[in-house]
């Protein structure tokens, strides 16, 4: 009887706060013509599909408040401006106070001087030459961000803090700076006034600053201490703190394909930081706009990721998600996210995953003119204005939470 209340209270907490943000935020409202609501939910294939060892650890997570939650989002432009992969996880934060597990991941696109996301701020001194795996004729290593950042300054810095009128504060006590750890390498080190405690792993390629208390901004100096020293490589940062909570990590390079992230010789060594329960996989756009897409090599490619993740994580889960109806160049309406659609349901089908049928949900081909009329996608017909952004952002999380209920509704029925 305890248990089964508890299920009941923890039901009721959701949708209370869940139907609380809806009356506040329309793009939850069910009140867009242009929308496909039919098709907002989670596609399962195989009769023992599902994702309850995520919702296992969120159940967890919110009833008895123990745990992190780990789920990764990787894709393109897209996912790069980061305005749709913080709507889902705001969303998420929303389930229950206090489980802000920390931002996760992140990379200081501004160094790399292309798109920063809006919710935090970078300023940083010396010269950097950057290097993206999008790229053809880049040639570098790159870890989980897909982009990496060099620079032989003897001295250089960067910075990092959260926008005054952001939705979530990230404090975070725990500081991962990926980068060569070799003898060539200049050194790491943190400006603050915190005590701290100081980690190198050599093996996953990272310096770790544990900080006594919570803090919400991040100043680093990068300094030449030896004459062996040449340079510094940063590949990326993860900001966590020790409490439980709900970590959501976003993975975005513009122009990404799939085989731009099989460039990232050291995505595997640097996952195992990450660790996630979840990922969802929207790279498709950029692969499926060449009039040359090649179906077999993208899912093969895809095969690839998906062992990459399960070698680092044997019980995490995947959703993947259809292209977004675009035209090409402007013109047309791209008939190859068709293409692109087959092979997502063959990869959730072969991998035990869900699909997200984000081209369904968007009304199907030629879609992306109402969204653009209505506001919610750009000009070129391919991006989204941040409303755009917003609303799938919803609507995804709307979808996943169709299946988190009915997880919840299984459990109480033994």
């Amino acid at each position: 009887m305890i248990v089964f209340t508890k299920k009941i209270l923890i039901l009721f907490f959701f949708f209370s706060s869940f139907l609380l943000k809806s009356q506040t935020n329309t793009h939850t409202h069910s009140d867009f013509n242009f929308v496909n609501y039919k098709e907002n939910y989670i596609h399962l294939y195989n009769d023992d599909s599902n994702f309850n060892t995520l919702f296992k650890k969120l159940d967890t997570l919110l009833s008895e408040g123990k745990g992190k939650v780990r789920i990764m989002q990787i894709g393109g432009s897209h996912i790069q401006a980061e305005i749709w992969p913080d709507r889902v996880r705001n969303n998420f934060l929303q389930l229950s106070p206090d489980i802000n597990g920390g931002r996760g991941f992140v990379f200081p696109f501004k160094i790399a001087e292309t798109w920063n996301p809006k919710n935090f701020q970078i300023s940083y001194t010396g010269t950097w030459k950057a290097y993206r795996n999008s790229v053809k004729k880049h040639k570098a290593k790159w870890g989980i961000s897909g982009i990496t950042v060099v620079t032989t300054d003897s001295i250089s810095s960067f910075n990092i803090g959260y926008r005054s009128d952001t939705l979530t504060n990230y404090s975070f006590n725990r500081i991962k700076i990926f980068h060569d750890t070799g003898p060539k390498s200049f050194i790491v080190n943190l400006k603050s006034n915190l005590p701290s405690k100081t980690i190198i792993d050599h093996d996953l390629g990272f310096t770790e600053f544990i900080l006594e208390s919570e803090t919400d901004t991040l100043s680093v100096e990068i300094l030449k201490t030896n004459k062996t020293q040449t340079n510094f490589t940063l590949y990326g940062l993860s900001l966590e703190n020790d409490k439980p909570g709900i970590v959501y990590t976003s993975v975005g390079v513009n122009g990404a394909k799939t085989s731009s992230f099989l460039r990232n010789q050291l995505f595997v060594n640097q996952l195992k930081s990450i660790n996630p329960d979840l990922v969802i996989f929207c790279i498709g756009i950029n692969d499926a706009y060449n009039p040359e897409f090649c179906t077999t090599c993208y899912e093969n490619n895809y095969d690839q990721l998906v062992d990459w993740i399960k070698s680092v994580n044997p019980n995490v889960e995947f959703l993947f998600v259809t292209n977004n109806d675009s035209f090409y160049k402007r013109k047309d309406p791209n008939k190859r996210v068709f293409e692109a659609r087959k092979v997502m349901i063959s990869l959730a089908e072969k991998h035990n995953a869900g699909m997200w049928d984000m081209f369904e949900v968007m009304g199907g081909l030629g879609s992306i003119k109402n969204w653009e009329n209505y506001g919610f996608a750009k000009k070129d017909k391919i991006h989204f204005t941040d409303k755009g952004y917003h609303l799938l952002g919803d609507l995804m999380f709307s979808a996943l939470m169709k299946e988190y209920d009915k997880y919840l509704k299984s459990k109480d029925e033994y």
